[in-house]
């Protein structure tokens, strides 16, 4: 039974004693991290890590998890794969894969780009079954351009996930060529929070994660017509920022290690009562996992990883098995954070690997 404690959260890290610290708060349940264990090595993993997986309930034992991989490739490079699976193999049955073509209805969208794609990082379901998507979009409309445009996006499926059709962008850096990262959400108080890098007007300016927020209700309805509402970026203490502007967001992550960035997850942990966020330090190579009560205000946990090699762990995700949803948008009081460990020389090399975190 979880107890209420009085005391000050204890975070049990073996390999990263120096980084626990006293709570300047009180919550309910202490968080344990497992030990660190390998679920595939770079021959054995059947995708290539190039987003966050998304994963939504098959049945008691088994998730079904998707991934994007190349959208903006041309040919058939791109693949975006449905996989199933259980807690040591989740990715052992491929169920179907298809090209970013063939998955996306864009309406439209980017018609008069060279390259485009779009990547799904987070998926919601509603109790209907249809699935909204968190999407990441690269673009870029010179022949030859090495560089693209990010944002923020939304997608809505009717057929649990197979087919997509694009409903428009919700949040953009104010120095567009920022890599969005993106794909983490949260919902709080009947608003939908999704997480983003952004940065100031010019490539030199610093790179922070930053959040962008919209009512719930009106994100919905507004899907269902396969369009978009008005999002509002968190700055300095409001949320009056449009969220396509190209004014920056305020960072809602303290820069610990260097690097911050937001290719990650977030989840409700009902038996924590609060938000965790898994934020990846890229010039750091760690992991690290952060707590907050609404949102906003961020608090460091813990480690989850470090490399002393030259490999960092983007893409990570919450991944609770017999969790309250189907989604994983909520976790209780045993869940995984599984996550790769690439190559910075070559993309395409990864490991998997996971670790269970109790609140005990």
């Amino acid at each position: 039974m979880i107890r209420l404690l009085m005391l000050l959260a204890l975070i049990s890290v073996a390999d990263a004693a120096d980084d626990s610290h006293p709570k300047p708060y009180t919550y309910i349940g202490q968080i344990e991290l497992g030990e660190k264990e390998l679920v595939y090595t770079d021959s054995r993993i059947p995708i290539r890590y190039d987003g966050s997986l998304s994963t939504i309930k098959r049945d008691d034992s088994s998730l079904f998890f998707f991934h994007s991989y190349g959208c903006r490739e041309r040919g058939n490079r791109s693949r975006h794969a449905w996989f199933y699976g259980t807690e040591l193999d989740p990715l052992a049955h491929l169920v179907s894969e298809t090209t970013d073509r063939d998955l996306w209805d864009y309406r439209g969208f980017y018609q008069d780009a060279v390259q485009k794609g779009l990547w799904i990082l987070g998926m919601y379901k509603r109790e209907n079954g249809d699935l909204l998507a968190i999407t990441h979009s690269e673009t870029n409309y010179k022949v030859g351009d090495t560089t693209f445009d990010y944002t923020i996006g939304l997608g809505y499926s009717t057929d649990r996930g197979q087919s997509w059709t694009y409903c428009g962008e919700i949040v953009a850096p104010a120095f567009r060529r920022t890599n969005v990262g993106g794909g983490a959400y949260i919902i709080k108080d009947d608003y939908l929070y999704v997480y983003y890098n952004d940065r100031g007007t010019v490539r030199s300016s610093r790179k922070g994660v930053c959040v962008a927020r919209a009512p719930f209700n009106e994100v919905l309805k507004k899907a269902e017509a396969y369009q978009v509402s008005g999002w509002q970026k968190y700055r300095d203490g409001k949320w009056n920022v449009p969220g396509l502007s190209d004014t920056p967001g305020t960072p809602v992550i303290p820069s610990r290690y260097g690097g911050e960035d937001c290719h990650s997850d977030a989840a409700y942990c009902t038996a924590l009562g609060r938000y965790l966020f898994t934020v990846q330090s890229q010039t750091g190579n760690k992991l690290s996992l952060y707590s907050s009560s609404n949102g906003v205000d961020w608090q460091f946990e813990a480690v989850v990883d470090a490399s002393e090699t030259n490999r960092f762990m983007p893409y990570s995700a919450f991944v609770d098995f017999d969790g309250p949803r189907d989604d994983c948008s909520e976790v209780d009081d045993s869940f995984y954070i599984y996550y790769p460990h690439k190559s910075k020389q070559d993309h395409d090399v990864d490991d998997m690997y996971r670790r269970l975190v109790t609140i005990k």
